[in-house]
């Protein structure tokens, strides 16, 4: 599997699909900056390619990821708890196809809730995970060894959502994409009356 990590953008190229994500069409997890700040370093990002590449077990994820299992256990009950992945059975699962970043904020006497187009990530069954954390500079891609990888992946994603991508580099196409992703389907179930429950 292919990776590229940097501080705005961090995308995983399978490769294969992986049958171990939720449908596309119904698991969101809305999540607060914090909860989602939780994934953003290496040895809990390690964990959650691991339960998407399909070792799901905590056997499997310690001989993997090679972190002790007292650490682990720690790990993987803060990922649970921010929402990044969930617990079925002995199985560790990822807790949504599409992760949305929210701020609660108060106007007079109604309560909104504000969500992040410049937050959030998605993960697809071929195509892999991708985490968006803020704009990517301009020609943020152009020297990634990976660039022309990412070209292809993020176009066959594009393609399979129907949307008509306008950024010129990967990395502005995987912002657009995201973005598209919240608007056209999240926004839509919500003025259409779709029920959402956030927990905390």
């Amino acid at each position: 599997m292919d990776v590229v990590v940097k501080p705005e953008i961090i995308v995983t190229l399978n490769g294969r699909e992986s049958q171990l994500i939720p449908g596309y069409d119904s698991e969101y997890v809305l999540m607060r900056s914090s909860d989602f700040n939780a994934a953003l370093n290496d040895e809990d990002l390690s964990i959650i390619l691991t339960i998407i590449r399909g070792s799901t077990k905590f056997t499997q994820i310690m001989n993997e990821t090679k972190i002790p299992r007292g650490k682990l256990a720690r790990h993987l009950r803060r990922l649970m708890k921010a929402g990044w992945i969930i617990k079925n059975g002995n199985r560790y699962l990822p807790g949504g196809r599409i992760y949305v970043v929210y701020d609660i904020h108060n106007v007079d006497s109604s309560i909104g809730i504000d969500i992040s187009t410049t937050k959030g990530a998605f993960i697809d069954p071929i195509h892999g995970l991708v985490i968006v954390n803020g704009e990517p500079l301009h020609n943020y891609c152009a020297a990634c060894p990976l660039r022309q990888v990412c070209v292809d992946n993020v176009k066959s994603l594009a393609h399979k959502y129907g949307i008509k991508l306008r950024g010129a580099e990967p990395s502005e196409a995987y912002v657009e994409l995201f973005r598209e992703l919240v608007r056209r389907d999240l926004i839509k179930k919500l003025r259409s009356g779709w029920k959402i429950v956030i927990r905390k």
